[in-house]
């Protein structure tokens, strides 16, 4: 399973050149030689251009600051020591600083908004001003469009994390220590636009199936299958699921013309593939876009799989993006414990100091924010993780319930606050525990661990094992294949039913109901969103809950 997933997320990885990576400046100082330095994570399709301009620096000074650079380049993940400014002032490398600033105000990055963001909450992300973003896009109004790409200028960004570390104690121990518990009070946004709810009828296959508009419908599948060499188990997985749900689809009445096209032979004709209700696959977005160039809009084109070809609806239409984004699933995080919470519970935020990325703390921080929620937040690096218990026995309560959110994607740090937590447990305190689904993947930490402390997480998939359809499917696919269903055979199952009875109830008119009712699978749920082109992304998620007794629940 771990092998076939790494397939796929290379495969997708060679895909990612449509959006440029903003660079965020780091705020984490390291002591070194007797110079400070700010530590900068490189993340993909960053260049040492665009740090160097956004930390203020020029080339030659990071080439400096990182001898192995000229020999090793700019790798995914490094880490970058960037020389630190205490005088955005001081003349450096022949150049003033207020040549400098001439020449990176003008630099900017960009940001696609996302449904559920305002202009504030991107502001806050970046450390700009409302009004900096509406000069520099030319905006009369601060009301924003889903896929709207808005320009962010990096030398607010730049100035404003100097600024901000110029106000910190100098001392070199203040490094060491956790930072202060600070309380950041529920914020409302300047229009008063409340989080984007989802609340839609959910609909039955068997329901649409009774009064369907047509008996037989044509699809294409394409999947890099490899039939003449070794064949691609995650592809062939995915492709046994999409034939139990046409074998279960016949047996209910419909009639169902699947036309399967192995990918590595070659892409299929465009006359076939527009003559299908709908084109399902292939899988990676390199494949994906050579299929959305040859049919040009007149089909629609369905990814399975791909997360991150999302990327995609910005330059092509008629295109429907099923895997949830890891951002609905934060945002459903912070709605879970806006429904969640009471008078006498304490929310408390946990955020990574140093981290690499901080995409986590910035999108749960955001989706806080705007379900207008008080909490506490606490934001640590690993090395001061023991003197952790005392910090959280001075803002838990004994009262209520302590919502505690963890805002980090760091197996290590995930596992330092689990074990913090523990011991908190053991003092007396309530605890339940919200954190990104990623933490289903971690070995390192012991799943008894996670029941303890009652963990919440908002996913877009998961598999009710107790559920009476699950069984059923389970033991047909033992009996067709002789093996157990993976992951795959479920996704390929719930997507391609999904699809299939939608176009037999709906016609051709089927991609304008995806919004209107909510599907529901052995493993995927399905809820679409309309992006500015009018393209479908599903914001489904599901809510699995660890509970005490060792049980997992599926909540919705």
């Amino acid at each position: 399973m771990i092998t076939s997933l790494l397939v796929l997320s290379c495969g997708a990885a060679m895909a990612q050149e449509y959006v440029p990576t903003p660079v965020t400046v780091s705020k984490e100082k390291v002591k070194l030689n007797g110079k400070i330095y700010l530590s900068h994570v490189v993340l993909e399709r960053q260049t040492l251009y665009s740090i160097s301009k956004a930390y203020g620096v020029t080339e030659n000074d990071l080439y400096e600051a990182n001898p192995s650079l000229r020999e090793t380049g700019l790798q995914k993940n490094a880490i970058l020591l960037v020389p630190y400014r205490e005088n955005a002032a001081v003349e450096s490398h022949g150049e003033t600083a207020s040549n400098r600033q001439a020449e990176t105000s003008s630099t900017y990055t960009e940001h696609t908004v996302k449904w559920y963001e305002d202009i504030e909450d991107i502001a806050r992300r970046y450390d700009v001003s409302v009004k900096d973003i509406m000069d520099l896009n030319g905006l009369k109004s601060k009301k924003l469009s889903t896929r709207q790409v808005l320009k962010i200028p990096v030398k607010t960004v730049a100035v404003a994390a100097v600024a901000a570390d110029e106000d910190k104690d100098e001392e070199e121990d203040d490094d060491d220590k956790p930072e202060p518990v600070e309380t950041v009070e529920a914020e409302k946004s300047a229009d008063g636009v409340p989080p984007r709810d989802f609340q839609v009828p959910e609909v039955s296959d068997s329901d649409l199936l009774n009064v369907r508009s047509r008996d037989v419908v044509d699809f294409s599948l394409i999947l890099p299958l490899r039939a003449t060499g070794k064949p691609s188990e995650v592809n062939l997985d995915f492709y046994s699921g999409v034939l139990m749900a046409l074998k279960d689809l016949e047996a209910e009445g419909l009639k169902v013309q699947a036309h399967v096209y192995d990918l590595s032979a070659g892409l299929p004709p465009v006359d076939a593939l527009v003559r299908s209700d709908f084109v399902l696959g292939p899988v990676a977005s390199r494949d994906l876009e050579a299929i959305l160039q040859r049919v040009d809009g007149r089909v629609p084109v369905i990814s399975p799989l791909d997360q991150k070809a999302s990327s995609l609806s910005a330059l092509y239409h008629n295109f429907i993006q099923v895997p949830t984004a890891v951002d609905n699933q934060y945002d459903d995080l912070g709605q879970w414990v806006k429904d969640d919470v009471h008078d006498e519970d304490k929310i408390i935020l946990i955020t990574e100091k140093g981290a690499g990325s901080v995409t986590a703390s910035v999108a749960i921080r955001s989706a806080l924010a705007r379900r207008e929620l008080t909490y506490d937040i606490l934001n640590y690096g690993i090395v001061e993780g023991r003197g952790i218990p005392a910090i959280l026995t001075g803002s838990m309560t004994k009262d209520g319930t302590n919502r505690v959110v963890v805002a980090s994607e760091s197996e290590a740090f995930i596992g330092d606050v689990v074990r913090n937590l523990g011991i908190m447990l053991g003092k007396g305190y309530d605890i339940v525990m919200y954190a990104p689904s990623k933490v289903r993947t971690f070995d390192t930490i012991e799943g008894s661990a996670y029941h303890d402390a009652s963990l919440h997480i908002s996913t877009s998939y998961h598999v009710d094992y107790s559920a009476a359809e699950v069984d059923r499917f389970i033991r047909s696919y033992r009996s067709l294949f002789r093996t157990e269903p993976s992951q795959f055979a479920f996704q390929g199952y719930d997507t391609a039913r999904y699809f299939i009875v939608r176009a037999a109830r709906y016609g051709t008119s089927w991609p304008e109901r995806m919004g209107h009712e909510r599907g529901t699978g052995l493993h995927t749920d399905f809820l679409f969103d309309t992006d500015g082109n009018g393209n479908h992304h599903n914001v489904a998620v599901r809510r699995i809950v660890f509970k005490k007794d060792y049980t997992t629940v599926l909540k919705k």
